[in-house]
């Protein structure tokens, strides 16, 4: 006769021994994660003081300032883990025409910037091209893709505002690369999520951030070889996760003369997304910091009052600590911060006003 087991199945080979229910710990463990909160809680709340001792710019005058920030561009470099290990860049970028339409002639681009790793854009040239025309770079957001933001569908471009086609009414070369997302548009794409390739990147020594802004940098160059682009006109906007993009770019890349980053800055404290936070973030560089280093380019931050995924009130608690930077330089205007009555979209009519009267300048 088989021995008595428990109502596990696991067999009572020990009797005598201490027995409880595993509710009797509950108090013990939850005591565990309160004090690793309350702990953390306190650094973070003394990562201001420590962000602010940590970014100290001099602000002497513009060349003293543009000096001075070079040294947060290496760490910011250093923290995301850019460049991506063993960069490879392809002989030159492949374009296939998509389309002839009323307002631009359009092209999907590919162009390989990593071993087997390619960016993808798309590409629209307007339809009158007066000579080289000022480039700007669209930037689309979480779950979006290209195609999306240029409003391919019947529909419209959802909450990007026209961000695509008003670029081309005001005389841009629109550039549009692609972020990598588990899903794009109503379908679903397979294989790992987001979060599972950035954890695969941290352990190789980079970040999906720094993949993606490798790919948007290095296909930039190859699109300002085109003969109707100036390379001396380059602004770029983003919504959400595209503002995200947008403030990493143009704080690592000086060629970006005037950015837009809408519906993205805030408190960071707040929103501790893993894909886009790195090693001491809060006590180094977070959001004002990454748009200080843009500084003395131009900059635009636009905030939704009524955003359902970044409350307004984290984007006013930091934006004093962004506009120091110009008005210290007396630059005051190459910096606005503005509000709409709005949600998680692209409204972007002062933005196409300020970003043609500072590439102009």
């Amino acid at each position: 006769m088989a021995k008595p087991r428990g109502a596990t199945g696991v067999r009572q080979e020990f009797p005598g021994r201490h027995c409880e229910e595993i509710e009797a710990s509950h108090l013990s463990r939850q005591r565990q994660f309160d004090q690793i909160s309350s702990y953390l809680k306190a650094l973070q709340s003394d990562s201001v003081r420590k962000r602010k001792a940590f970014f100290a710019p001099d602000h002497s005058s513009k060349q003293a300032y543009d000096r001075s920030i070079r040294k947060y561009r290496r760490a910011l470099c250093a923290r995301l883990g850019y460049p991506p290990p063993e960069p490879r860049l392809g002989a030159k970028a492949q374009y296939e025409l998509v389309a002839r339409d009323a307002y631009s002639t359009i092209y999907r681009m590919w162009y390989e910037v990593l071993e087997g790793v390619e960016v993808y854009a798309l590409l629209f040239v307007p339809r009158k091209v007066d000579g080289s025309s000022p480039l700007m770079i669209c930037q689309h957001g979480g779950g979006g893709n290209p195609e999306l933001i240029s409003a391919f569908r019947k529909d419209g471009p959802g909450n990007y505002g026209w961000m695509v086609q008003r670029s081309l009414q005001e005389g841009f070369v629109a550039w549009v690369p692609a972020l990598i997302f588990p899903y794009g548009g109503s379908e679903e794409i397979s294989g790992p999520t987001r979060a599972d390739l950035d954890a695969s990147a941290k352990y190789v020594g980079t970040s999906i951030l720094a993949i993606e802004l490798w790919k948007i940098l290095r296909g930039l160059d190859q699109v300002l070889k085109r003969k109707e682009v100036d390379p001396s006109r380059v602004a770029m906007m983003g919504l959400s996760y595209g503002g995200l993009y947008t403030q990493y770019a143009a704080a690592l890349d000086k060629r970006i003369a005037v950015a837009v980053s809408s519906c993205f800055f805030n408190d960071r404290a707040l929103y501790p997304h893993a894909d886009w936070c790195f090693f001491n973030h809060l006590n180094e560089l977070t959001d004002p910091e990454i748009c200080a280093l843009i500084c003395p380019r131009a900059l635009m931050i636009e905030v939704g009052r009524q955003d359902q995924h970044f409350k307004v009130e984290g984007a006013r608690s930091q934006v004093k600590d962004v506009a120091v930077h110009w008005r210290k330089l007396g630059i005051p205007e190459k910096f606005v911060y503005t509000e709409f009555e709005g949600g998680h979209e692209f409204r972007g009519r002062r933005a196409f006003q300020f970003v043609k009267r500072h590439l102009a300048g």
